[in-house]
């Protein structure tokens, strides 16, 4: 998928998606796993509440297909789309075929060796090259907000509460905490020794405005992130000397 640069600038590419999700749900159906632990994605939700006028930490609730009216908006592009479409698949796949599924909606996942095409390592790498310059660059305007979760808790989370969902019902691993990029780029100069000015850079793209998870579901079935975000960027930052060394 590689990051927000191909979800904006290579639409098509990412729908292949589709042909993957597809392909696999048709091979559920011939040979019968016992049970599917999916992916989709906090791209599915939809965009028109993600705006600056308008954003809310985003429920699993507000995604059904239930119902003569199924209840979506529209998601972010075609990635988000391909999630969508491959989470109603699931779905089908459980009332048509009695095949059990969980569907897991990651926000913004990390990790110390995350590819550097994701925001968060490549922050944390920029602010680590850049010690004691006046000015540290991030994406877009640097005021849009994301909803930052480590992959141990990602992890974690996905074995707590696996086997408690069947019918492909959808779960948020998420924190329910907003975090601009300038205050990544703020809190990850802070661990390297200095206080730049975090200025945007307009020509890259930013996505939506702010993209958060509500985290009610995820706790009544067991499950709450503990890893904090200076915890997560000092671990980045580890990894980063090591391996630059």
């Amino acid at each position: 998928m590689g990051g927000r640069a191909v979800i904006e600038a290579n639409p098509l590419a990412v729908a292949d998606d589709l042909g993957i999700d597809a392909a696999y749900w048709q091979w559920a159906a011939r040979t019968r796993p016992a049970k599917s632990v999916c992916f989709s994605s906090s791209a599915a939700y939809p965009i028109g509440l993600q705006r600056p006028e308008n954003y809310v930490l985003l429920k699993e609730e507000l995604i059904s297909f239930e119902g003569d009216a199924p209840t979506f908006g529209v998601p972010d592009l075609s990635y988000g789309w391909a999630k969508l479409t491959h989470e109603y698949l699931g779905r089908l796949a459980y009332q048509r075929h009695g095949l059990r599924s969980v569907t897991y909606r990651p926000f913004s996942g990390y990790g110390e060796d995350q590819d550097l095409t994701y925001p968060f390592p490549s922050i944390c790498l920029r602010a680590m090259q850049h010690r004691r310059a006046p000015e540290l660059v991030v994406w877009g305007s640097g005021e849009q907000m994301r909803d930052f979760i480590h992959i141990d808790d990602c992890v974690r989370g996905v074995l707590l509460t696996m086997d408690k969902i069947d019918d492909g019902s959808a779960l948020n691993l998420s924190t329910g905490i907003f975090t601009s990029m300038k205050a990544l780029a703020a809190e990850a100069a802070a661990a390297c020794g200095y206080e730049p000015r975090v200025v945007g850079m307009s020509d890259k793209p930013e996505g939506v405005f702010a993209r958060g998870g509500d985290t009610t579901k995820q706790r009544a079935f067991g499950f709450s992130p503990c890893i904090p975000l200076k915890e997560g960027i000092s671990r980045t930052l580890e990894h980063l000397e090591g391996t630059s060394a």
